[in-house]
């Protein structure tokens, strides 16, 4: 009896996030892992192609992936422990759950709804929040297709200027915005207005089938790092996804460079800088970084090689035939 009335007092609250600002609040206790707790929320949402899927940690602009034995109730304690140090921060640290690693082939999950679903919330949250360079055209497509979502079709009677320009803001980039609020609510109505009789689901799968031909869908951004490499602007933004590395600059996210990872040579973090190596062992180049998230991006990098190995040699078990040399060489095809 002492030991069950233990166990209860040592369980917690735990808040886990998603993209769209909902929680699910889950009891733990000291010993539960990220793994568990993951576990827990794939559960409580019906989630079936979870594979690709993960608990951050998130502080500000900065944001980790929890390893598998870590203890969020550790983690909770410490933040505890920096407010009472009172260290500054602009907003209260969290668990968020998301889609850690996009792949080129994701059937599957475009087949389960749950996760069709938080695909679609991610990708339009990097969309809104200017994380994706979008044009003016795209911009409005999106919008619509997003409005085909939240709004059922377009009814001329309710869905006008004045029932959209107060929350605008919602469906369109906030970096192209600006104070164009009635012009753009105008141009977004008439986009939705031409997508009369599409089901939500495939407005999302539209709006999906648009960004995923964007080079950079999918990529993790880095906060804008200085760079000791004299062809780089003074800051760049690092970008990963399961192409490569994509070199940016921080306030338009124009590529600068962009390496496939069959070009990367090599990589290596410290506690303040990131570094990695492209070429051939003939001829390369090495970029350095300064960054506090250096172990992060590579951690990312190893995650993303290890995954396209895995299925490189999953494709040779399925088709004994295949050239080997012509695989590796298309690794960002996979």
């Amino acid at each position: 009896v002492v030991l069950r009335e233990a166990n209860k007092m040592s369980r917690q609250v735990v808040r886990v996030h998603f993209i769209d600002k909902s929680c699910k609040a889950l009891s733990i206790d000291q010993n539960t892992t990220a793994t568990a707790l993951r576990d827990e929320v794939i559960s409580r949402i019906g989630l079936k192609e979870d594979a690709c899927f993960a608990i951050f940690e998130k502080k500000d602009d900065w944001e980790r992936c929890l390893e598998p034995d870590e203890k969020p109730a550790d983690i909770q304690l410490q933040w505890e422990k920096e407010k009472a140090e009172e260290k500054k921060s602009d907003s209260e640290p969290l668990f968020v759950f998301k889609k850690k690693i996009f792949l080129k082939e994701d059937d599957r999950e475009m087949e389960d709804p749950i996760a069709k679903d938080l695909i679609y919330k991610q990708a339009l949250h990097s969309v809104i929040s200017s994380e994706y360079p979008v044009t003016n055209a795209d911009a409005t497509k999106l919008a619509g297709l997003q409005c085909q979502v939240v709004y059922g079709d377009h009814n001329n009677a309710v869905h006008n200027t004045a029932f959209l320009v107060p929350n605008i803001h919602d469906f369109v980039p906030k970096n192209l915005l600006g104070g164009k609020r009635q012009e753009w609510a105008q141009s977004v109505l008439e986009a939705h207005e031409s997508l009369i009789g599409k089901s939500s689901e495939d407005a999302k799968t539209e709006y999906l089938n648009i960004v995923k031909t964007w080079g950079y869908y999918g990529s993790t951004f880095y906060p804008p790092c200085k760079s000791s490499n004299r062809n780089l602007h003074s800051k760049v933004v690092i970008g990963v996804n399961y192409e490569g590395i994509r070199l940016l600059k921080p306030r338009t996210k124009q590529v600068i460079h962009e390496y496939f990872f069959t070009e990367i040579l090599s990589w290596a973090s410290s506690s303040g800088s990131f570094a990695f190596e492209v070429g051939s062992q003939n001829s390369s180049e090495k970029y350095t970084f300064e960054t506090k998230q250096g172990a992060i991006i590579a951690s990312t990098i190893q995650t993303y090689i290890d995954i396209l190995v895995q299925l490189l040699r999953n494709r040779d078990e399925d088709d004994d035939d295949d050239d080997t040399s012509e695989t590796v060489t298309s690794l960002s095809d996979v």
